[in-house]
């Protein structure tokens, strides 16, 4: 018994030093595209904040500030040769014009979303209940939703740093989430006040019964943010479950001085695998969570948009969903970012961008 638990514990640790030797090389050639623009196409101003492939072009994406909850939907040609956008267009579901017609107000401050292709149904994740409800492909609710943990309820959360990331993978038939930042159960939240501080987030699948089914913690690089006076975002807005298991997560930070001038975005892609982590209760203490047992992970790559003389890019991105593969067979992501409904001054105003990542 004690050699057979040798030669696992080996085994194990060849597969760890493969994947991680993989995903090196894979960092290295990874290709981030320039930013494309929504509105070149027409698509007015908007708060999009999460993004979920649907079939072939189509694609279910939220808009956070939206009086009406649910989700639009978003139409991408892309060029297979490249990963260009050549066309864009956007729509509104059946269901929420019903509601809209109505004049029904239900701001619920969507912010993830995700599409399970086995139910034809779209899940959407409100930052403002910590609800995560289903929804007809035709965006009329089912009544059904996800059962949140008690931890990662309403009243357990800090505001607004609750759900923003949603993900559900069809050959795994698991959803992911977790929320933006550090639970105050788990210890304090990092911030330019609090720059030593790991946040530490519990990342918790759901099974297709939409409960709960393990949990694991992730740990957040430490911010680079020092200006206490502006206004910061750090937090991890998005995941991205893959058909073997592993997991992408983007970790997002940002700061914005007052004036804007000198405001930057920073976007960094990491992968996990949770089948080489291990679980962690989430009836078990934060402060009892050793380094052994937080997730490891991979940088894919990273990225940074600004707005200052000769870098005018500023782009605060949230989302992200599988694209097609290329002819070459490389697979692309698809980043979308939350404009603030085209926020800004005189000097410049934050845009709707579409990113292509491009993946070896």
């Amino acid at each position: 018994m004690i050699l057979y638990n040798e030669l696992k514990y080996k085994i194990a640790l060849c597969t760890l030093a493969v994947v991680l030797f993989t995903l090196s090389s894979f960092a290295q050639q990874v290709k981030v595209c320039g930013q494309t623009k929504l509105n070149k196409w027409g698509i007015a101003p908007g708060n999009y904040s999460g993004i979920s492939h649907v079939r072939d072009n189509l694609y279910a994406i939220v808009d956070d500030k939206d009086a009406v909850d649910g989700f639009k939907l978003l139409t991408l040609d892309i060029d297979c040769e490249n990963g260009k956008i050549l066309n864009a267009s956007l729509s509104e579901p059946e269901g929420m014009k019903e509601r809209r017609a109505k004049g029904e107000k239900t701001k619920r401050d969507c912010e993830g979303v995700a599409y399970s292709p086995e139910k034809n149904t779209v899940y959407v994740s409100s930052e403002e209940e910590q609800r995560i409800l289903e929804y007809t492909i035709e965006g009329r609710l089912t009544g059904r939703e996800l059962a949140i943990p008690s931890i990662m309820q309403r009243d357990k959360i800090v505001s607004n740093l609750g759900f923003e990331a949603l993900t559900y993978n069809d050959k795994q038939k698991r959803f992911w989430t977790t929320t933006e930042s550090t639970l105050p159960a788990d210890g304090k939240q990092s911030s330019p006040h609090n720059p030593l501080i790991h946040n530490r987030l519990r990342f918790v699948s759901f099974d297709n019964t939409l409960k709960p089914v393990e949990s694991f913690v992730y740990q957040m690089d430490l911010l680079k943010a020092t200006n206490k006076s502006a206004t910061s975002l750090y937090g991890v807005p998005s995941l991205l479950a893959l058909d073997d298991g592993r997991i992408i997560v983007m970790e997002r930070e940002g700061c914005f001085p007052k004036q804007q001038y000198g405001s930057w975005v920073r976007i960094k892609l990491y992968i996990v695998n949770p089948k080489l982590s291990k679980p962690v209760s989430l009836d078990t203490p934060m402060a009892r969570v050793g380094d052994d047992s937080v997730m490891k992970k991979e940088l894919i790559c990273e990225f940074v948009t600004r707005l200052r003389l000769g870098s005018m890019n500023l782009s605060n991105y949230e989302g992200m969903c599988l694209g097609p593969k290329l002819n070459d067979g490389r697979q692309t992501l698809i980043l979308i970012a939350d404009s603030q409904n085209g926020m800004g001054n005189w000097i410049y105003h934050i845009k709707d961008h579409i990113r292509i990542v491009i993946l070896p």
